[in-house]
Protein backbone atom coordinates (compact mmCIF):
# COMPACT_ATOMS: atom_id res chain seq x y z
CA UNK A 1 0.00 0.00 0.00
CA UNK A 2 1.31 3.50 -0.84
CA UNK A 3 0.87 6.19 1.63
CA UNK A 4 0.25 9.64 0.38
CA UNK A 5 0.06 12.66 2.30
CA UNK A 6 -2.50 14.92 0.73
CA UNK A 7 -1.99 18.58 2.03
CA UNK A 8 -5.59 20.26 0.67
CA UNK A 9 -7.53 23.04 1.75
CA UNK A 10 -10.08 23.05 -0.75
CA UNK A 11 -13.33 20.44 0.09
CA UNK A 12 -14.24 20.05 -3.61
CA UNK A 13 -10.35 19.38 -4.27
CA UNK A 14 -9.45 16.56 -2.01
CA UNK A 15 -12.91 14.41 -3.56
CA UNK A 16 -11.22 15.18 -7.21
CA UNK A 17 -7.46 13.28 -6.07
CA UNK A 18 -9.70 10.69 -4.39
CA UNK A 19 -11.51 10.09 -7.39
CA UNK A 20 -8.42 10.79 -9.58
CA UNK A 21 -6.30 7.75 -7.38
CA UNK A 22 -9.29 5.34 -7.28
CA UNK A 23 -9.72 5.92 -11.45
CA UNK A 24 -6.04 5.13 -11.65
CA UNK A 25 -6.27 2.00 -9.52
CA UNK A 26 -3.53 2.72 -7.17
CA UNK A 27 -3.88 1.28 -3.65
CA UNK A 28 -3.02 4.12 -1.15
CA UNK A 29 -3.40 4.77 2.35
CA UNK A 30 -4.45 8.90 1.92
CA UNK A 31 -3.86 10.85 4.82
CA UNK A 32 -5.41 14.47 4.32
CA UNK A 33 -4.15 17.97 6.03
CA UNK A 34 -6.52 21.04 5.55
CA UNK A 35 -3.67 23.60 6.57
CA UNK A 36 -0.10 24.49 6.52
CA UNK A 37 -0.04 24.33 10.14
CA UNK A 38 -1.36 20.49 10.14
CA UNK A 39 0.70 19.49 7.26
CA UNK A 40 3.66 20.71 9.93
CA UNK A 41 2.23 18.84 12.73
CA UNK A 42 1.95 16.32 10.56
CA UNK A 43 5.68 15.88 9.68
CA UNK A 44 6.89 16.64 12.77
CA UNK A 45 4.60 13.31 14.41
CA UNK A 46 5.06 10.80 11.28
CA UNK A 47 7.08 7.82 12.20
CA UNK A 48 6.60 8.04 16.19
CA UNK A 49 4.32 5.55 17.47
CA UNK A 50 0.75 5.61 16.99
CA UNK A 51 1.68 7.99 14.08
CA UNK A 52 1.79 7.27 9.73
CA UNK A 53 5.21 6.95 8.59
CA UNK A 54 7.09 9.25 6.30
CA UNK A 55 4.68 9.27 2.57
CA UNK A 56 5.58 7.15 -0.17
CA UNK A 57 4.50 10.27 -2.11
CA UNK A 58 2.80 14.10 -0.76
CA UNK A 59 0.94 15.96 -2.60
CA UNK A 60 1.08 19.15 -2.22
CA UNK A 61 -0.86 22.67 -2.49
CA UNK A 62 1.03 25.95 -2.51
CA UNK A 63 -1.63 28.05 -1.27
CA UNK A 64 -2.64 26.94 1.94
CA UNK A 65 -4.41 28.66 5.01
CA UNK A 66 -1.86 29.28 8.32
CA UNK A 67 1.00 28.22 6.30
CA UNK A 68 2.08 28.51 2.47
CA UNK A 69 3.36 25.23 0.57
CA UNK A 70 6.51 26.33 0.11
CA UNK A 71 7.07 26.45 4.03
CA UNK A 72 5.21 22.98 4.55
CA UNK A 73 7.72 21.53 1.76
CA UNK A 74 10.70 22.93 3.40
CA UNK A 75 10.03 21.60 6.73
CA UNK A 76 8.62 18.39 4.79
CA UNK A 77 12.59 18.18 2.93
CA UNK A 78 14.13 18.89 6.62
CA UNK A 79 13.14 15.25 7.45
CA UNK A 80 15.84 12.61 7.04
CA UNK A 81 13.16 10.24 5.74
CA UNK A 82 11.72 12.41 3.28
CA UNK A 83 14.77 14.16 1.52
CA UNK A 84 14.07 11.97 -1.45
CA UNK A 85 10.23 11.56 -1.41
CA UNK A 86 8.53 12.98 -4.49
CA UNK A 87 6.21 15.36 -4.03
CA UNK A 88 3.65 16.40 -6.37
CA UNK A 89 3.01 20.92 -6.14
CA UNK A 90 -1.21 20.55 -7.06
CA UNK A 91 -2.20 24.42 -7.60
CA UNK A 92 -4.33 26.54 -9.30
CA UNK A 93 -0.60 28.70 -9.39
CA UNK A 94 0.99 29.34 -12.85
CA UNK A 95 3.16 31.64 -12.12
CA UNK A 96 7.29 31.63 -12.87
CA UNK A 97 7.87 32.79 -9.13
CA UNK A 98 5.93 30.05 -7.28
CA UNK A 99 7.11 27.17 -9.94
CA UNK A 100 10.37 28.56 -8.76
CA UNK A 101 9.87 28.86 -5.47
CA UNK A 102 9.42 25.19 -5.16
CA UNK A 103 11.95 23.91 -7.89
CA UNK A 104 14.66 24.40 -5.79
CA UNK A 105 12.67 21.41 -3.26
CA UNK A 106 13.37 18.74 -6.19
CA UNK A 107 10.02 18.52 -6.66
CA UNK A 108 8.55 15.54 -8.97
CA UNK A 109 5.87 17.22 -10.44
CA UNK A 110 4.10 20.62 -10.90
CA UNK A 111 0.54 19.90 -11.80
CA UNK A 112 -1.30 22.55 -12.17
CA UNK A 113 -5.22 22.21 -11.28
CA UNK A 114 -7.33 22.31 -14.36
CA UNK A 115 -10.90 23.55 -14.83
CA UNK A 116 -12.59 20.30 -16.31
CA UNK A 117 -12.39 17.17 -14.47
CA UNK A 118 -11.40 14.89 -17.39
CA UNK A 119 -7.90 16.96 -17.22
CA UNK A 120 -8.17 16.74 -13.63
CA UNK A 121 -8.27 12.79 -13.56
CA UNK A 122 -4.56 13.06 -15.35
CA UNK A 123 -3.32 13.39 -11.86
CA UNK A 124 -3.77 9.76 -11.28
CA UNK A 125 -2.18 9.12 -14.45
CA UNK A 126 1.28 11.19 -13.00
CA UNK A 127 0.72 9.25 -9.60
CA UNK A 128 0.56 6.31 -11.22
CA UNK A 129 4.12 6.54 -13.10
CA UNK A 130 5.29 7.23 -10.01
CA UNK A 131 3.99 4.69 -7.87
CA UNK A 132 5.19 2.49 -10.95
CA UNK A 133 8.32 3.97 -10.47
CA UNK A 134 9.21 3.36 -7.04
CA UNK A 135 7.76 -0.51 -6.94
CA UNK A 136 9.02 -1.66 -10.51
Amino acid sequence: MFHILLAEDNPGDILLVRHALEEHHIDHQLHVVKDGAEAVDFVARMGKPGNAPCPDLMLLDLNLPKLDGCEVLSEFRKNRECVHTPVIVVTSSDTQMDRARVAKFDIACYFRKPSDLEAFMRLGAVVRELVDGKSG
